[in-house]
């Protein structure tokens, strides 16, 4: 199934993320002294922090279970949640010092917490990473210059790989039964460490900075449908990771592979705006993570800036023109050019590797070619054998790694 993260609006949602955090510190970690005024509310988590404007909970639902959430604030005149356990004054001041007179935006603090993951999903389908970005993604719509927290010694490291510096002691908090922690961090470096440069194009058709928006997200798991040919169309998407497949069957039920999708690629829009069913099915090729843009923000994004519009039409004309040549070569190309066109392709979306800049990896194996380029999984592996013989890639079942760019001979597109 797949997994919805999103901004809880509802009365049930609200009592589905306070359930949760008593399920989660309370139940199953302990935390929490039952005789705390979090806790008066029974089997719910709830403070004075969660009603104050701009007091924002993300929960992320499997299906109809609430597996997940996490809580976002802006400052206030009550201050932040933080500040409960600590005494941030000196960070308060050095960072009001930031803007000295300029004429910039005023910095503004804002914090997270409260991050409630249900024991079975913590190490399930990079959930934490997803809600701490979507956490992130929602502060920075905050228009937030810092973020200020709070957090268990435990996830000291973690924080520290973001971008957060400890400024104060640790110490045992008795109502909550843990040892805290006080961090902060610049938001444009965490912001850095959630998305690298994926928001920060200035060219970018789904993120308008000018209609700031905390998108909901959907986790998928390889071989799970997003949509399906002939489905009411309600929104577009963007890939923030991994890869969808956009396939069409004829009326024999003959599928073809239209396009494979990667990381950065906007799909879906076209249909929400002619109002008729889905044309075709997209469909992860491998776990895969989809920001969800709906019609009333494509709308609003264009009535801001009409240019936009522009941008929607060449990126839609752009991947038609992929599609086509994607169709030639299933219909006409060889079975080896195919292959060899489909690891082009791959070449061109995949990651870049940390340690070496020159090597890029695609999280794609030998049954995901063999399917987009309709030739048997045999000849695929054959295939991949010998450009492993060359020198060229390493392979697993799950992934490739380019140690070249691939070469297309025969009559392609170089």
């Amino acid at each position: 199934m797949s997994i919805k993260l999103k901004i809880a609006h509802t009365a049930k949602e609200l009592d589905d993320v306070f359930k949760l955090r008593y399920d989660v510190y309370v139940v199953n970690k302990g935390r929490f002294s039952l005789d705390s005024s979090s806790c008066e509310n029974k089997g719910r988590i709830v403070d004075r922090f969660d009603t104050i404007p701009k007091a924002t909970n993300i929960i992320a639902y499997n299906d109809d279970e609430p597996v997940a959430c996490i809580r976002v604030n802006k400052d206030s005149e009550i201050g932040l949640p933080p500040e409960v356990y600590f005494d941030f004054s000196s960070c308060r001041k050095k960072i009001s010092q930031l803007n000295n007179g300029s004429d910039e935006v005023t910095p503004s603090i804002v914090s997270s917490g409260m991050l409630a993951v249900k024991a079975e999903w913590r190490n399930r389908r990079n959930i934490i990473h997803a809600m701490l970005k979507t956490a992130i993604a929602t502060m920075h719509s905050f228009g937030g210059s810092h973020v200020m927290i709070s957090i268990s010694e435990e996830t000291q490291s973690l924080y520290g790989r973001m971008g957060f510096e400890v400024v104060g002691e640790t110490k045992w908090c008795e109502s909550i039964g843990d040892r805290l922690t006080p961090m902060v961090a610049p938001l444009e470096k965490v912001f850095k460490w959630a998305f690298g440069d994926f928001y920060t194009e200035k060219d970018s058709i789904w993120f308008h900075k000018k209609i700031k928006s905390p998108f909901e997200r959907i986790l998928l798991s390889k071989g799970e449908s997003l949509f399906y040919q002939g489905d009411k169309a309600k929104n577009a998407y963007v890939i923030e990771d991994g890869w969808i497949s956009i396939s069409k069957k004829d009326d024999s039920g003959n599928e073809m592979v239209l396009s494979n999708l990667s990381k950065g690629e906007l799909f879906g829009e076209l249909a929400i705006f002619d109002h008729n069913p889905r044309s075709a099915t997209a469909t992860a090729l491998s776990n895969t993570e989809v920001v969800v843009i709906s019609h009333k923000y494509l709308l609003a994004m264009i009535k801001e800036n009409p240019d936009y519009m522009g941008k929607l039409l060449s990126n839609f004309a752009k991947r038609l023109r992929e599609m086509d040549d994607h169709a030639m070569m299933q219909i006409f190309a060889p079975q080896a050019v195919r292959i060899q066109f489909e690891l082009k392709k791959l070449w061109h979306s995949a990651t870049p590797d940390r340690k070496r800049s020159n090597v890029r990896i695609a999280k794609i194996g030998p049954k995901q070619i063999a399917r987009s380029a309709h030739v048997p999984v045999d000849d695929v592996v054959m295939n991949l054998e010998f450009e492993k013989t060359e020198g060229n890639i390493e392979y697993g079942s799950q992934s490739i790694r380019f140690l070249k760019k691939p070469i297309v001979n025969g009559s392609v597109h170089q």
